[in-house]
């Protein structure tokens, strides 16, 4: 078969400053296409016409389709990816080696008194990410005191980068999980730092039209196939392969040195494993190059989580596309539906839907639940209520014909209700119960505020899930009078399902019993003797069930808050996500566990105005997006006008107006904050 050696005679007597765009200071054949370049040494293999899976590789990453390892064809939306450094470049121990390093097992700090391999960053190699966020921040400082008044991307991005720092430093996270929160925080440097190249360097050559500029070898390039992109993209010294048929290659064009087509080398084609079992990272989407493609490689996993995944991808112009060369033939792969969505064949069992939408009732109904959880039961283990939400619970109106049917929002149960966690009258099931709930509590947390499941679990496995972990630990020979042959599910074998329901299969491969009953579990960074949550300590069982409070509000919240101004959610969930995380004190955002166990004065229930309002004007503010906002609310909240008076009459309608709102949508009550226990 011909090649760019056979096709194509060097001139040795041309020197480089005499090429043009469209000349070729190196050529090669790839299919039937001539790929060109004026300015490099060198001509990449084009990915673009083969369906590629966008599949996260062993190393978080997506291979030869991803614009953060290798170039890919322009895109005017993107067209900052052409200024991406190339990582063989920036060796340790140069401050920008951050942005490609791929975490060890060694650097995964697996957080001790858990049944689940769960854990953060290690600190050293957070701090080197914090590195690239300063470095990112002071480069941009000067520019964005030039645009003020302007809501520039760049600002999001700076605000993401910062908070998916946070989320690797304080979040619970699985090994698996930490790869891709830790190449989503590498990728929003890259585009940071690519989109300051592009701004401050690329364009404004590109604006003087003085001739072409040395080549910047250290960045990236792309494929055109637009020989007036290619053009300007010359001028501005970026590394560019312009791809053309040999019918559109003249024959004045002057060729340096004809080349053979280079490969990738150590880009990691593998997928991810533990152990000797494979556990591949899901397909979010299938095609061709061009926008759809490099749209997705962006987003990675960490942007879309809050995105209905069966939704149709958005379709968005581009100059991206090229045309598929009638002699190319497409790699086998999974036949995309229409809107390029992932194929379903390659994805993980689906987790079971313990509260599917389809199947919950026209009508809220609490069957099978004997109290009434518009208030709190008699109980020592649960903290004191606070007054404003017990009066917006005793006022809400509970009249049905005031939800919102059919349901869009999952109304199940973010985290266990605290009067179920401590409903048991056995003593050996109330311990079973904490026990439980302690030993696991920390994936649960990460698996709720990352990678939620497909809808929440009703009361009901609520309880099943709780009373399994000492189910399972009776697990023995069977019982008297039980004949061992019958078939059907063991206690050990119930468990497993029921694990399978909330965690999906992968947590499967590493769980081991919830605890040991002579054992220890953790709370708050205090280990706890499992034997003595059969009638556990009433300071720390107000503890726990204050956490569970918090969390579920936290986590309710943000689900109202997201169905109820979701285009602003699509559109910039930086900035809501820093305006919900806002309302509560500390670095962790709405996970909590992190943080040492508050003493007193927490968030809205602070017992002093100036250190209530903070907190309260980001829970106006947030409630004020909502439609039928009460008048007390519109008015903003200063230092000026925030008395003890104006406090109380904005947190009753607050809390009010939360409550009722909250009803209209999930057909239930919600959780609510409590007082700090004493």
């Amino acid at each position: 078969m011909p090649n760019a050696l056979t096709m194509f005679k060097a001139d040795p007597d041309l020197r480089a400053l005499w090429l043009q765009s469209f000349d070729a200071y190196a050529v090669t054949v790839q299919g039937n296409l001539v790929i060109t370049t004026p300015n490099m040494d060198f001509v990449p293999q084009l990915h673009h016409f083969e369906e590629e899976n966008i599949q996260a590789h062993a190393d978080g990453r997506f291979g030869v389709v991803d614009c953060f390892q290798w170039p890919q064809a322009y895109d005017n939306i993107f067209c900052n990816s052409v200024c991406i450094p190339h990582r063989e470049l920036y060796p340790s121990p140069h401050p920008l080696h951050w942005a490609w390093f791929t975490p060890k097992q060694k650097d995964f700090k697996a957080i001790p008194g858990n049944s689940f391999p769960v854990g953060t960053l290690a600190s050293d190699k957070v701090e080197g990410l914090e590195s690239l966020l300063n470095m990112a921040d002071k480069r941009i400082q000067d520019w964005r005191a030039n645009r003020q008044g302007k809501n520039d991307i760049i600002v999001t991005r700076i605000a993401s980068l910062r908070h998916g720092i946070l989320r690797l430093k304080k979040h619970p996270l699985t090994f698996r999980d930490l790869f891709i929160f830790v190449t989503d925080a590498q990728c929003l440097f890259l585009k940071i730092h690519s989109f300051m190249d592009w701004v401050l360097i690329s364009q404004p050559r590109i604006s003087s039209g003085i001739g072409a500029n040395t080549v910047n070898s250290a960045w990236m390039g792309t494929f055109m196939h637009d020989s007036d992109i290619c053009n300007k993209l010359h001028m501005a010294g970026i590394p560019i392969w312009y791809v053309r048929t040999m019918a559109y290659i003249p024959a004045n064009m002057k060729v340096m040195k004809p080349i053979l087509i280079t490969h990738l080398d150590d880009i990691v084609i593998s997928m991810y494993a533990e152990g000797n079992k494979i556990h591949p990272y899901d397909i979010i989407y299938c095609g061709q190059g061009g926008h759809q493609r490099q749209l997705h490689v962006c987003h990675l996993y960490g942007g879309t989580t809050f995105k209905n995944p069966d939704g149709p991808v958005a379709s968005s112009a581009s100059t991206s596309s090229f045309s598929t060369p009638s002699s190319s033939t497409p790699a086998p792969c999974s036949q995309p539906s229409a809107a390029g969505k992932a194929p379903q064949k390659n994805q993980k069992k689906p987790r079971q839907q313990p509260y599917a939408r389809e199947a919950r009732p026209t009508q809220p109904s609490q069957s099978g639940e004997s109290r009434d959880k518009w208030k709190d039961p008699e109980s020592p283990y649960l903290p004191p209520s606070i007054l404003h939400w017990d009066d917006a619970l005793k006022t809400c109106t509970k009249d049905l014909s005031c939800v919102h049917m059919p349901y869009v929002i999952d109304r199940g149960y973010r985290f266990p209700e605290p009067a179920l966690l401590l409903g048991p009258k056995l003593p050996e099931r109330l311990q079973g119960y904490i026990a439980t709930w302690l030993s696991c509590c920390l994936l649960w947390i990460g698996q709720v505020d990352h990678n939620p499941p497909h809808n929440y679990p009703s009361p009901q496995l609520w309880r099943n899930f709780l009373g399994s972990g000492l189910t399972g630990q009776s697990q023995g020979a069977a019982p008297k009078g039980k004949d061992p042959k019958k078939k059907g599910l063991t206690a050990a074998e119930k468990q497993r399902v029921l694990m399978r329901d909330l965690f999906g299969d992968d947590v499967l491969e590493t769980h081991r019993d919830f605890f040991v009953p002579e054992g220890l579990v953790e709370f708050c960074s205090d280990q706890v003797s499992v034997a003595s949550l059969a009638n556990p300590p009433r300071h720390l069982a107000q503890r726990i069930t204050w956490e569970l409070y918090e969390l579920s509000f936290h986590y309710e919240l943000r689900d109202l808050d997201r169905h109820l101004v979701h285009k602003r959610w699509e559109d910039d969930p930086t900035s809501c996500e820093q305006l919900l995380h806002s309302i509560f004190p500390g670095e962790a955002g709405l996970v909590m566990w992190s943080e040492p166990f508050p003493g007193d004065n927490y968030s809205m229930w602070n017992n002093t105005l100036i250190g209530v309002l903070p907190y309260l004007e980001k829970f106006w503010e947030l409630l004020c997006a909502w439609n039928d906002v009460p008048p007390l609310l519109v008015v903003p909240l200063t230092p000026e006008n925030f008395n003890n008076t104006k406090c109380w009459e904005v947190m009753h309608a607050a809390t009010a107006f939360y409550v009722q709102t909250f009803f209209r949508h999930f057909g239930r009550p919600p959780i609510v904050p409590h007082s700090l226990p004493l």
